[in-house]
């Protein structure tokens, strides 16, 4: 009997044993998985930090592309309303449309030379460098807030595209407008400032009126949608 008890006795301390070993075995493991959980949420974190380091540059210089976007776009609008009003000088039947989109006029004592009516070469040229590389590069996921981007992206991708195409036609306009009437700018005399009479010359004046308050009312519009999209960038910028 002594010897059933003492063999019960051995068994039980070498299950014991046994039940030890598995329990520091186990213990072992869960402390290597805890430390590659650990490991693995301290480099997830690195990167995400990385992602987000670099997202706030792009932030940055896109911001400061647009900001140096809006201040072309005032001399823009400054010049193009000046020369809505040289237009409005010739033609007392030209109406300033979309007034309540570009605002009021400057006074203008009138043109001094023919020349002057039609020339133009101020257009807006963006700057796209930011964004154009940010995209080439198969970055564009990197800005998180996904409404931000599509934002951008009509920005630089619709409405800014849209007012360099305008800016083209304008200036085309003014120069087939001064090839076209080459022989009155050299030789013709309208006094000074000049007064148009000839019905050629003043019905191109009304076109090209009209071409340019639809320039300027865009050029007013995108200026006021960048501004906007420099505020949400402000935001984001903050918050990350």
């Amino acid at each position: 009997m002594a010897k059933f008890f003492r063999k019960i006795r051995h068994n039980m301390i070498k299950d014991k044993k046994i039940l030890n070993y598995f329990l520091y075995a186990t213990g072992e493991i869960v402390l290597v998985v805890i430390g590659i959980l650990i490991a693995l949420s301290i480099n997830n974190s690195n990167e995400l930090k990385k992602i987000r380091d670099t997202e706030k540059v792009y932030l940055k210089e896109i911001k400061s592309d647009l900001v140096q976007d809006t201040l072309f776009l005032s001399q823009i609008i400054n010049d193009h309303k000046w020369r809505i009003a040289q237009l409005m000088s010739q033609d007392s039947t030209i109406d300033l449309i979309f007034e309540e989109i570009i605002g009021e006029l400057p006074k203008v004592e009138g043109v001094s030379e023919l020349e002057y009516i039609f020339f133009t070469d101020r257009k807006f040229r963006p700057k796209i460098g930011t964004y154009n590389s940010m995209i080439s590069e198969g970055k564009s996921n990197i800005i998180s807030n996904r409404k931000l981007f599509n934002s951008m992206q009509n920005i630089y991708e619709l409405e800014v595209q849209n007012i360099i195409a305008i800016g083209e036609d304008v200036l085309n306009r003014s120069i087939a407008l001064t090839n076209k009437y080459a022989y009155e700018i050299k030789y013709s005399d309208f006094g000074s400032p000049i007064t148009i009479t000839d019905k050629r010359i003043l019905a191109d004046i009304y076109i090209s009126s009209r071409q340019l308050n639809y320039y300027t009312r865009q050029s007013v519009l995108l200026k006021k949608h960048i501004t906007e999209l420099i505020e949400l960038i402000d935001i984001e910028y903050q918050s990350l």
